[in-house]
């Protein structure tokens, strides 16, 4: 009996480590890397959200956190939002076609400092393939997703 509870207690000591180094499999949250920023706007990619719809194919998401000053600009891009003063960051779904160097919008998504969703779109069935300029900020993701 006495060997059962060390050894109990010998399993609970590994998996009380393991789970102390052990990163998270399953349920983690998206992994945001800067990519860019300027005076409006912070620009990330999910790295952990990425995944491959079929082949040659890469869905991203992006994520637009706004300055002030980016703020302001956005709302007029964007006036049918409700609320549009507590708009924080827009978030979008692409697909990049990693050999063609193009992409397509899928979703936007424009949410308040706490998450909640002031807009989003479903862009999938209007949106068409479009090459990447080289300046573009989208050209950044293309080249840190494809390599995956």
């Amino acid at each position: 009996m006495r060997s059962v509870t060390i050894a109990c207690s010998l399993l609970f000591m590994l998996l009380s480590i393991n789970a102390t180094i052990a990163p998270p499999a399953f349920g983690a949250g998206p992994d945001w890397v800067m990519l860019d920023e300027n005076d409006e706007s912070s620009f990330f990619y999910d790295k952990a959200g990425t995944s491959k719809p079929e082949e040659g194919i890469v869905r991203v998401n992006t994520r637009v956190v706004y300055t002030e000053e980016g703020k302001a600009e956005a709302v007029k891009m964007l006036p049918s939002i409700d609320n549009s003063g507590k708009l924080y960051e827009s978030r979008y779904l692409h697909d990049l076609n990693c050999g063609e160097r193009e992409s397509r919008l899928l979703n936007a998504s424009h949410l308040d400092k706490d998450g909640g969703v002031l807009k989003s779109t479903d862009l999938s069935s209007f949106t068409e393939w479009e090459a990447i300029p080289p300046e573009v900020r989208m050209m950044l993701v293309l080249q840190d997703a494809c390599v995956q």
